[in-house]
C-alpha cells in the first residue's frame, strides 16, 4: 500500500509540474514545443499499449487493420479523460503489462500527458485569468513591470523588456510584464500581441481607480517581498498626474519599501510635468511626503538625448582637445546651429548646451526659425539663465532664403546644425543644402542632425555627418527609459556626496542633476584622455594638478548648464542671506541652510554663478552654517563640490561595475 502511495503521489508531482510548466511558460514558442512533446508522447505511447495489447491477446495478423482502429480509438478516449486500462489489462496475452511496473507506469505517465494537454488547452481557452492569476501572483518574478496604455509604443517598450531589447531572445525569466489598459481598448487584439513574450493584460473599469487594480496585482505585501516594481505612464495617459498620485499614496498606506518601487512617466505637456514635480517635492515634517523615484521622461527630450550619446559635442573635431598633452582646454568656441525653434529645436538646443561646456570654449548658437518674433520671448522667459553659459543669437528668416546660404558662407567653425524645420522632407532638404555649401566652400561639414519625426528606425554611426534622429521606435527601449545603467551612477555620484539625504529624499530636480553628471562621464575621460577601463584602474582620474583644476571648472561650467536648462535663475548672496531670515520650518536643520541657497520648487540657486564667485558663496555660507551650528556645512566648499567629482570619476565607475556584476 505505501509503495502505491508513493507512486500515486509521483504521478500527482508529475502532472502538476508538467502543466505548471505549460502554463508559466512566457514564450509561445517554448509553449508549443511543449504542447509537440507531450502530444506526440501521449499519442505515440497510447497507440502503442492499446495496440500492442490487443495484439497480444492473440489476434490474428489478418485483423491488424482492425486492431489499429481500436487503438486509435482507445487513443482518443484518452484526450477526452478516459481510458480503458481495466479492459487492456485482462486481455488474454497481456500479462507482460500486469506484472511489470515499468510498462504501467510509462503507460500512466501517456495519460497524465493527455491530461496536461487537454486541461491546458481549456485553461487557454476559457480559463487565461486564472492563468494570469497564478503567474502574478504565485510567479517567482524577481520584476514587475506595470505599463499603463496599450498603444503601439506601450507594447514595444513592454516587449524591450521582455527581451532586453532583443525581440529574436525568449523572455527573461526573472521578469514580468504587465498592460493596464482602458476598458474602449481592443483587449483581445492587445492580449494576441503579447501573447508571445509572455505579457498581461488587465483592464482597468471606470468603477476603479489605478490603486484598487494595484492591490489586485499585490494585496498589500509588496514590502516583504524581494520583487521590484517599475511602474510606466506612457505618453497616451492623460490622467497621468493623478494616477502617480494615487500610486505613491497606495504605496505610502502599504508601507512599500521607496528601494522596490520605481515610477516613470512620458509626461505629454509642460503642465503635467509640473504637476508631476510638484508631487517628488512635496514635504512632511522637513522630508518628503512620497519618497519614491519618479521619472519624468520628455518624449521629444529623450530622443534630443539620444542624438546627443550618439554624436556627442566633445567628439567635434574643431574643439581639439589635445590627448598629448592632456589639457582638457578646447582649442576655440564650441557653436551650433538650430533650424526651426519648435518643440524639437528648442529641447535640441537645451541638450548641446547641456553637454557643450568646456574649458576655452565660449557656447554660442545661432537660431533662425522664420517665426522667431513668436518664440524667443517665451523662450527665454522660461530660461532667464542660459546667457550665463550660452550666446545665443536669434534670426529671422527662412532657410530657403538667400540670407541663409549667405550667413553659411560667413561662419566658417560650425560643430553643430540640427534641422527641426517641422516637416521632415523640409529638414532632409536642408541638410542636403548645407552639404552642398559646405563641398563649395571646401570646409570640412560639421555634424548635422536631421529631425524626422515620422522617420524610421535608423542606426547613426558615429562617424557619419549627416545623420536623422526622432524615429520612436529607437526610444521605447528598456535602456533608454528605464536606464538602470545611469540610475546605478547617479546614485553612486549621489553617494560620493556623502549620501545624505538618501536617494529617495531626493526630489526629481536633485536626482536628475545626478544624472546629468553620470552622463557627462564620458566627456571628461575624453578631456583626460583616458578610457573607462583604464580610468576604472586608477586611484584618481589624473594626477596634473593643472587638469584636474581644469575639469572641475568643466564640471562646474556643466552643472551650471543643467540648472540654466532646466529654467533656473541665480539668486545673490544678499537673497540668500534673507531667504535665511524667513525661513518658517524647523531652524538650525540641514533644510534650513538648503533653502537658504537653493530652491527647486521655484527654480533659484545660488551657485549659478562662474567659477571665480564661488570663494564668496562659500565664505558667506559658512557664516550662516555657524548661524546654526551646523559643524558639517560649516566646511562647505563649493569648489571643492566640483573636485570631488572629478578625484571620484573612478570610483564611479569601480562602484558601478561591482554593483552590475553583483546583480543577479
Amino acid at each position: 500500500m505505501s509503495f502505491f502511495l508513493i507512486l500515486m503521489l509521483l504521478l500527482l508531482i508529475i502532472f502538476i509540474a508538467v502543466l505548471t510548466s505549460v502554463l508559466m511558460a512566457q514564450s509561445r514558442r517554448v509553449k508549443r514545443w511543449i504542447y509537440i512533446v507531450l502530444l506526440v508522447f501521449a499519442v505515440g505511447g497510447g497507440f502503442f499499449f492499446y495496440s500492442y495489447g490487443y495484439l497480444s491477446s492473440g489476434t490474428s495478423p489478418a485483423d491488424a487493420l482492425l486492431v489499429a482502429l481500436r487503438g486509435i480509438i482507445r487513443t482518443a478516449r484518452m484526450f477526452t479523460l478516459n481510458n480503458d486500462y481495466g479492459e487492456l489489462v485482462n486481455e488474454q496475452g497481456a500479462q507482460w503489462m500486469r506484472d511489470h511496473l515499468l510498462p504501467q507506469i510509462v503507460f500512466w505517465l501517456c495519460q497524465i500527458s493527455a491530461l496536461v494537454i487537454v486541461q491546458a488547452a481549456l485553461l487557454s481557452l476559457f480559463g487565461w485569468k486564472l492563468i494570469n492569476w497564478i503567474r502574478l501572483h504565485l510567479g517567482l518574478h524577481r520584476e514587475m513591470y506595470l505599463i499603463k496604455g496599450g498603444d503601439k509604443y506601450a507594447l514595444m517598450l513592454g516587449e524591450n523588456i521582455a527581451t532586453q531589447d532583443n525581440p529574436q531572445r525568449p523572455p527573461k525569466k526573472e521578469g514580468l510584464v504587465v498592460f493596464l489598459i482602458e476598458d474602449d481598448d481592443d483587449e483581445k487584439k492587445i492580449r494576441e500581441k503579447t501573447a508571445h513574450f509572455g505579457g498581461i493584460v488587465q483592464v482597468l473599469d471606470k468603477k476603479h481607480d489605478i490603486s484598487h487594480y494595484l492591490g489586485l496585482i499585490n494585496p498589500g505585501k509588496w514590502n516583504r517581498r524581494r520583487r521590484k516594481y517599475y511602474v510606466v505612464f506612457t505618453q497616451k495617459d492623460t490622467s497621468a498626474p493623478e494616477d502617480i498620485q494615487l500610486t505613491v499614496e497606495f504605496a505610502k498606506e502599504k508601507a512599500v519599501d521607496p528601494k522596490n518601487l520605481d515610477i516613470f512617466v512620458l509626461a505629454s505637456s509642460e503642465w503635467d510635468q509640473e504637476r508631476i514635480e510638484a508631487i517628488t517635492q512635496a514635504k512632511k515634517g522637513g522630508h518628503r511626503k512620497y519618497p519614491y523615484t519618479i521619472h519624468i521622461i520628455n518624449e521629444v527630450d529623450l530622443l534630443a538625448r539620444q542624438m546627443i550619446e550618439t554624436h556627442p559635442p566633445f567628439e567635434c573635431p574643431g574643439l581639439n582637445f589635445n590627448e598629448t598633452t592632456k589639457t582638457g582646454i578646447a582649442a576655440r568656441d564650441f557653436t551650433v546651429m538650430i533650424l526651426g525653434f519648435g518643440t524639437a529645436g528648442q529641447h535640441a538646443l537645451l541638450r548641446l548646451i547641456m553637454n557643450g561646456q568646456f574649458v576655452g570654449s565660449r557656447m554660442r548658437a545661432i537660431v533662425v526659425d522664420r517665426e522667431i518674433e513668436h518664440l524667443r520671448e517665451r523662450f527665454l522667459h522660461r530660461y532667464p539663465s542660459l546667457g550665463i553659459c550660452c550666446k545665443i543669437y536669434f534670426k529671422n528668416f527662412d532657410v530657403r532664403d538667400k540670407a541663409f546660404f549667405e550667413l553659411l558662407k560667413e561662419i566658417n567653425t560650425i560643430d553643430y546644425i540640427v534641422a527641426a524645420l517641422g516637416d521632415d522632407g523640409m529638414s532632409r532638404q536642408a541638410a542636403l543644402d548645407i552639404r552642398l555649401c559646405y563641398e563649395r566652400k571646401g570646409t570640412a561639414l560639421p555634424l548635422v542632425a536631421v529631425y524626422e519625426e515620422n522617420g524610421s528606425l535608423h542606426d547613426a554611426g558615429q562617424n557619419e555627418k549627416v545623420f536623422s534622429f526622432g524615429c520612436r521606435e529607437a526610444i521605447y527601449k528598456e535602456a533608454v527609459i528605464i536606464r538602470e545603467e545611469t540610475d546605478r551612477m547617479a546614485r553612486i555620484v549621489h553617494e560620493v556626496y556623502g549620501g545624505n539625504p538618501p536617494w529617495q529624499e531626493l526630489d526629481w530636480i536633485l536626482q536628475e542633476s545626478n544624472r546629468a553628471s553620470a552622463d557627462f562621464i564620458p566627456a571628461m575621460l575624453r578631456l583626460a584622455g583616458l578610457s573607462g577601463e583604464t580610468a576604472r584602474k586608477q586611484q584618481a582620474l589624473t594626477n596634473d594638478p593643472d587638469l584636474a583644476e581644469t575639469l572641475a571648472k568643466t564640471e562646474h561650467l556643466r552643472w551650471n548648464a543643467f540648472h540654466a536648462a532646466m529654467g533656473f535663475r541665480p539668486i545673490s548672496i544678499e537673497e540668500m542671506r534673507q531667504r535665511f531670515e524667513k525661513y518658517d520650518g524647523e531652524k538650525n536643520t540641514r533644510a534650513h541652510l538648503d533653502f537658504c541657497r537653493r530652491d527647486s520648487k521655484e527654480r533659484l540657486q545660488v551657485c549659478l554663478v562662474i567659477w571665480d564667485e564661488l570663494d564668496e558663496i562659500t565664505q558667506v555660507y559658512r557664516e550662516l552654517a555657524r548661524k546654526v551650528d551646523n559643524v558639517d556645512e560649516m566646511n562647505r566648499d563649493f569648489k571643492k563640490n566640483d573636485r570631488s567629482i572629478i578625484k571620484s570619476i573612478p570610483n564611479f565607475l569601480r562602484a558601478a561595475k561591482e554593483k552590475k556584476d553583483a546583480t543577479p
